[in-house]
């Protein structure tokens, strides 16, 4: 019953996350503390301890085996990483949430030895982000001018029509029910290179175009129709593109996802797959005039994100010596205890 999300990913503009508005409603555990402090792994506790309830798990799209936060969706309540780079906090302290400082759980003189050695690996980590961002920007741009190719060729009423024909194939009539839009981030760039997680054995329709403004266009307008029709329905936004658009969209309760592919790349999946070709809905002659365009601007972007993925897997190399600076430091008894004590407070519904 657990669905896996990342908390946010990388961006030109820093690291961007719709996690803490998405969840302003919910009761947050916030947990401060540095690398090392254990917060991931109080998370991965928690989750375990709730295994008959629908949790979301949000990795870490610096190292997708941690955890970022965890979400009890029955019980409004998630625990998150509430440090950089996504520091957040609680507006109304034991109203709207809570502050659990990890870092209390450190042996102070254990870590002033490593001290200095830390300093230099922070820093490290940091500027190998920074440069990430930069190649970000470059990709994004990348990305824009494609795309800006094809809203010039877009053939707007056409593939409205065709919007409203395929909501109606494959969401039926109206429920009566009120649906929603939900941003969740279902796709980030990793030091593992672009990794997207799907419900598991959803089927897939790929909307495979290279000039991306269709199948962006498109789901959007899917979305808007789906919530209409009493559906609720995940999307999740370009990290790179100016403006964000939408490049997946996820159907929970029809099992399915559709997904906006500029290379025609398939995603890994045990449903079926279908590819829906997005030609169709562009001028035939104007798309000829921006042909040679928009394929060096998507061979230029898929040589561009390899090279920020390679500088995340450095950027991780150095976090993970950076943990170790505190790792040995942290009372392990004491995080257990801590927990524990969070768990049943959790099933008792808090406080």
């Amino acid at each position: 019953m657990q669905r896996a999300y990342f908390l946010g990913s990388a961006s030109p503009d820093g690291f961007s996350t719709p996690f803490w508005t998405e969840h302003r409603n919910f009761y947050g555990i916030y947990l401060k503390g540095g690398p090392g402090t254990g917060k991931s792994t109080l998370m991965k506790k928690i989750a375990a301890a709730f295994p008959e309830e629908p949790v979301s798990l949000y990795h870490c799209a610096s190292d997708p085996h941690s955890l970022d936060a965890v979400v009890l969706e029955h019980r409004g309540v998630f625990v998150a990483d509430a440090t950089a780079p996504h520091e957040a906090g609680t507006p109304l302290p034991l109203v709207t949430g809570e502050l659990l400082d990890l870092g209390a759980l450190l042996d102070r003189g254990a870590v002033a030895a490593h001290s200095e050695h830390a300093r230099k690996l922070h820093a490290q980590n940091q500027a190998a982000h920074a440069q990430a961002r930069r190649g970000l920007t470059g990709l994004g741009a990348m990305e824009d001018t494609a795309a800006a190719a094809g809203c010039s060729a877009l053939l707007c009423e056409k593939l409205t029509g065709y919007a409203a024909r395929l909501a109606k194939r494959l969401f039926g009539r109206q429920s009566g029910s009120t649906g929603t839009v939900l941003h969740r981030q279902c796709s980030a760039l990793t030091p593992q290179g672009r990794l997207t997680y799907l419900p598991e054995g959803c089927d897939v329709l790929l909307l495979a175009d290279p000039y991306r403004a269709a199948s962006q266009t498109l789901l959007t307008l899917l979305a808007d129709h789906a919530a209409r029709l009493g559906f609720c329905a995940e999307i999740t936004r370009s990290s790179s593109q100016s403006g964000r658009p939408v490049t997946h969209l996820i159907l929970p309760a029809l099992q399915l996802a559709l997904i906006a592919s500029a290379d025609g790349k398939e995603p890994e999946t045990e449903g079926h797959i279908t590819v829906i070709r997005m030609q169709r809905f562009y001028d035939a002659q104007k798309l000829r005039e921006q042909r040679s365009l928009v394929r060096f601007c998507n061979q230029t972007a898929a040589l561009l994100e390899n090279k920020p993925a390679g500088i995340l897997a450095e950027a991780l190399a150095l976090h993970d010596a950076l943990e170790q600076c505190y790792i040995a430091a942290l009372d392990r008894p004491a995080l257990n205890s801590t927990a524990a004590q969070l768990c049943a407070r959790l099933r008792s519904a808090l406080p």
